[in-house]
């Protein structure tokens, strides 16, 4: 595998908040991991599908914008993804932090709006259900297409993992950590709703599938006491919590 073999994909709707995390990225930087911005986007599935129909890498990694990739991150990317095809060559999906079938967390990922690791470092190459969005790896050795139908910014990892299932590929968590420059999320009502009710309805004979938010089950109960949760969260501030490279260097990142 060579650096041609991944390219890097973002959806940006904030110039400062690129710049400050995606865009520091030392890959980035020197212009080894090309890097393919889609702006303008009515929802990430519009938005991936528009940057996998310019690109032709073998591998695609999909970024959230206010993401950090340590030094030295592709170059321990390839090194996992060679291996996954060598052990697990029917795997289309991977990423760094995930949720098992059980339920359990699996990944390593410093979390900037918790302000603490989520995982913890030395976990094997793990299967699982569903993929936290901040970073996913598709590996396009089939014509795969984000669903256009699935509304707004949300669920679509969780969507991308059961396709992958669905037809006999396998999803996984490795450890490629990454800083997550995040906000907490202020609410799950609007797109997050109807993301959730489309997935219910898309996957229903698959429910239910654990999540790292909230799983999405046909009893609407877990939705309705997580947003009862979160009924007296401030609003996101708008700007970065912390600096993007400080906070890698104080998880060890690099």
């Amino acid at each position: 595998m060579n650096d041609n073999d991944i390219c890097l994909i973002s959806s940006v709707n904030n110039d400062d908040i690129f710049k400050s995390c995606l865009a520091r990225s030392p890959d980035v930087v020197s212009g080894r991991l090309k890097l393919t911005i889609i702006r303008n986007s009515v929802s990430m599935s519009e938005a991936y599908n528009r940057a996998l129909d310019q690109t032709e890498n073998r591998y695609a990694v999909l970024a959230h914008q206010d993401v950090y990739l340590p030094q030295g991150w592709l170059d321990l990317a390839k090194a996992k993804l060679t291996a996954l095809d060598r052990s697990h060559p029917d795997w289309m999906v991977a990423g760094p932090y995930g949720v098992q079938a059980d339920g359990r967390h699996v990944g390593r990922v410093w979390d900037v709006g918790l302000d603490r690791e989520l995982g913890a470092a030395g976990f094997p190459p793990t299967p699982i259900v569903s993929l936290d969005e901040l970073l996913l790896v598709l590996r396009r050795d089939n014509p795969f297409r984000f669903d256009p139908d699935l509304p707004h910014f949300h669920l679509y990892g969780t969507d991308l993992v059961q396709s992958a299932l669905c037809t006999g590929r396998s999803a996984w968590a490795l450890e490629m950590p990454v800083v997550h420059n995040s906000q907490l999320v202020a609410s799950l009502s609007g797109g997050y709703t109807l993301a959730y009710r489309y997935a219910c309805r898309k996957w229903k004979q698959r429910l239910p599938i654990p999540t790292t938010v909230v799983p999405v089950t046909r009893n609407p109960i877990p939705l309705l006491f997580a947003k009862w949760r979160l009924r007296n969260r401030p609003e996101r501030a708008g700007k970065l919590l912390a600096d993007a490279v400080a906070i890698a260097r104080r998880a060890g990142y690099e």
